[in-house]
């Protein structure tokens, strides 16, 4: 192998190392940076008399979010009973059914409270909370990692990077020996 070789396979090997390296951080922030997007509402699911979610605990949802109602059922229609000051959502007053869709994107920061006409007295009502960001609640049952396990890791990481080193090493140097007779 000669070194021209050697340098341009050196060279292969780092730039494939730093595009893969850039790909992962590049997906990690696109999944990190989600925000907005569309949410789905189903009205009436299952023919029960409930918006999901909104109707148990509130939709959380942040400033440019697209909220889609989608009927599950029939008889039903979108009140808005209260919204922050500046905000503009109108709801969908007509009774509607099954399979009717309708979206609103939400930007004003604050609480909406909405309701179905014909079944508010029995409780399909609603609200929608928009917030800067959306808070996760540490959970209460998180498992722990066994000794083993972490021993596990370092080993294979030591695994990896041995081996990287080795490449790296070969790669540079090269491989190809004459052996005499």
């Amino acid at each position: 192998m000669t070194d021209g070789n050697a340098e341009m396979s050196r060279r292969a090997f780092l730039t494939t190392a730093a595009g893969t390296a850039a790909a992962a951080g590049a997906a990690g922030t696109a999944a990190a940076q989600e925000g907005g997007g569309t949410k789905t509402v189903m009205v009436g699911p299952g023919g029960s008399l409930v918006f999901e979610p909104g109707t148990s605990e509130p939709l959380q949802v942040t400033p440019g979010t697209t909220v889609e109602f989608v009927w599950d059922s029939d008889n039903h229609n979108i009140v808005v009973d209260s919204q922050p000051e500046g905000a503009n959502w109108e709801g969908h007053e007509p009774i509607e059914n099954t399979g009717f869709t309708y979206s609103h994107t939400f930007e004003t920061l604050g609480t909406y409270e909405y309701y179905c006409v014909p079944h508010e007295s029995a409780g399909m009502v609603a609200t929608i909370e928009v917030v800067e960001s959306i808070s996760t609640p540490a959970p209460s049952n998180v498992p722990t990692v066994p000794d083993s396990a972490k021993t596990l890791g370092v080993a294979t990481t030591f695994a990896m990077v041995a081996t990287l080193g080795l490449a790296f090493f070969f790669l540079k140097y090269g491989g190809d020996y004459e052996i005499e007779e």
